[in-house]
């Protein structure tokens, strides 16, 4: 169920809306913040976002930026990134292809989690719905959302930094 809930978290924090330069500062407890310090050291970090039971740190370690998961006990859950398709797997891009041939992909994210490896969420679109997918390596899909679009309704920005890196 925490897997569950955990990749519940995941997802929401790739859909929220972007937060403005003038974002309140957020305090993180000591036991997260010092996880994060052994995990990614010399890294530089852009902000905090506490979703659900757990934070999530932007960051930037010389490789573009990236987001480390923690839950609020300051256990690692996992690191993801924004990526663009041709850093998905072959077989992957080939089911997306075939199979949502009629929706255009806007966002694409790569997590790595502990628990389950990697994974990946896409964000997908057409004229009239929005798709999200959550994806094994080969393209297997384990989780779907379609949300209708509204006449005139703008696409959710992502949080997170989203240069395609």
């Amino acid at each position: 169920m925490k897997k569950i809930l955990f990749s519940s978290a995941v997802l929401i924090y790739c859909l929220l809306i972007a937060v403005s330069s003038h974002a309140q500062t957020i305090d993180v407890p000591s036991n997260v913040q010092r996880a994060f310090d052994e995990h990614f050291k010399n890294a530089s970090v852009a902000r905090w976002v506490p979703i659900q039971d757990s934070y999530v740190a932007t960051f930037n370690q010389g490789q573009g930026y990236r987001d480390a998961y923690f839950t609020i006990e300051g256990e690692f859950k996992g690191v993801g990134r924004y990526i663009t398709i041709d850093l998905l797997p072959v077989t992957a891009q080939e089911k997306i292809k075939a199979n949502y041939s009629n929706f255009d992909l806007s966002q694409l994210y790569q997590f790595d989690g502990v628990d389950n490896g990697i994974s990946f969420y896409a964000v997908m679109n057409n004229a009239k719905n929005e798709l999200i997918l959550k994806m094994d390596g080969t393209g297997d899909v384990s989780f779907s959302k379609r949300n209708k679009i509204k006449d005139g309704a703008k696409m959710s920005e992502p949080l997170a930094s989203n240069s395609k890196h």
